[in-house]
């Protein structure tokens, strides 16, 4: 299995989704992880971006962790830096795409320009990807590849499980070394993440490695969606398991206090920080008594801080910055709604957190939690009057917030993250006896 961190203290959803993962997947086959490890100095670079300044990260790195995939998997470590979710958006790549094509090759030293060109099955040039100093994203990228393929070369493996684009590339390659069946599990495009049109070398490995690999599991019936439609993938070829929820008995309907309502999660744009401050001055018209908490960092923050003084809703709004797990919980139940006005969002792991805490949840059509969340509030992410409305009932209407917090929990109890290793399982196992027919 490819992740790509073994640090729960910057763990964002998909770092969450793959030791909850790994860990139940564990328990029923003999798992091997392979996952970057940052050095101190893009650690500490990237603290300062996410927003974990005040934290002492020497304590940090020298307090034993008890979610580390060591405790249960044979873990390997490779060095590389890659924080790729960081950005509002990944920016698209203007290297020129050259009119041949080549096979992957990523074993070179590592201090050589590396330059790679691939291409999707028919015949068009996909990716060509020029490499310059250590750091840039792309290298780390390859750096990864380069080392998991040669950690590879000595295991004796069954399938190769990668998660996101990141390990796309590894993956293909192993696949192709030793000759195994490769599964790729999606949990964010480039499509979401650029809230747009894609361009550039991120999308193009994406699609490369979606042609490539034997199966492909999507988080949501939205995202399955967009990979036929954006990738021209097969849909047949393509299975939706949906994240699972933490094993922890769900707490009542949290009581409202105060009326306030949480954003939780990185400030970027898929993600919707911008539209919950709209949001919030659409509240705010109705009922000048509710107080709203952004909770996270990210390239927003200052942007949304900006938004806050133009609309003029400061007394109302209070930033926390990035919040560890135990203070985000300990927030989310003194809160009265969660909203997430995602634009693009594959899953949202916050709004089941958020429902299992005892909250009601306001999400958009255009987030995959929706439909794992049978009694969740929805409206289209642009209609912020529609969102507004929605808080406004679930606090001032005692009787619909807990007839929503009782069903969206009702739900949970058979989405855990045992079940979705059944799912995984059940896949792996598909892939397996299509290629052992095949030999």
């Amino acid at each position: 299995m490819l992740g790509w961190e073994d640090q729960p203290i910057l763990n964002g959803g998909v770092g969450k989704a793959c030791f909850h993962l790994a860990e139940a997947l564990a328990k029923q086959v003999e798992l091997t992880m392979i996952v970057p490890q940052a050095d101190h100095l893009a650690l500490e670079h990237h603290a300062e971006v996410v927003g974990l300044n005040e934290l002492d990260l020497e304590e940090i790195k020298q307090a034993p962790v008890a979610q580390t995939f060591e405790r249960f998997a044979t873990t390997h470590y490779v060095p590389a830096n890659l924080f790729p979710y960081e950005g509002s958006s990944i920016p698209a790549d203007s290297t020129p795409v050259e009119e041949k094509t080549e096979s992957v090759t990523v074993e070179v030293p590592a201090q050589e320009t590396v330059k790679t060109t691939v291409s999707i099955p028919n015949g068009k040039p996909q990716i060509n990807v020029t490499n310059g100093a250590k750091g840039t994203l792309n290298f780390e990228v390859i750096q990864f590849a380069r080392y998991a393929a040669r950690l590879a070369s000595h295991k004796e493996l069954d399938v190769v499980y990668a998660h996101d684009w990141m390990t796309f590339l590894a993956g293909m390659e192993i696949k192709t070394q030793r000759k195994v069946p490769l599964v790729i599990h999606v949990h964010s495009l480039s499509f979401d993440r650029q809230v747009g049109e894609p361009l550039g070398w991120i999308y193009e490995l994406e699609t490369r490695a979606m042609h490539e690999a034997d199966l492909i599991l999507a988080v949501s019936e939205r995202t399955a969606r967009m990979i036929t439609k954006r990738y021209g993938v097969p849909a047949k070829k393509v299975q939706v398991v949906y994240n699972g929820a933490d094993r922890v008995a769900p707490s009542p309907v949290t009581p409202i206090k105060r009326k306030q309502v949480t954003f939780l999660g990185r400030l970027v744009a898929q993600k919707g920080p911008l539209q919950f401050l709209k949001v919030a001055k659409q509240v705010l018209k109705k009922d000048p008594d509710v107080n709203f908490v952004v909770a996270g960092h990210g390239p927003q923050f200052e942007e949304a801080q900006q938004m806050v003084r133009r609309l003029g809703i400061e007394e109302a709004v209070t930033f926390t910055g990035f919040l560890q797990p135990s203070k985000a919980e300990t927030l989310l139940k003194n809160s009265s709604v969660f909203c997430l006005p995602a634009l693009s969002e594959p899953f949202g792991l916050a709004a089941l957190e958020a429902t299992l805490a005892g909250l009601p949840v306001v999400i958009t059509f255009q987030t995959g939690a929706a439909e794992v969340l049978p009694e969740a509030s929805v409206a289209d992410c642009n209609d912020t009057e529609g969102l507004a409305k929605h808080i406004l009932q679930l606090l001032e209407d005692e009787d619909l917030r807990k007839q929503q917090v009782e069903a969206n929990q009702k739900a949970l109890r058979q989405l855990t993250w045992g079940s979705t290793a059944d799912h995984v399982m059940e896949a792996l196992h598909s892939v397996l006896q299509l290629h052992e027919q095949e030999l």
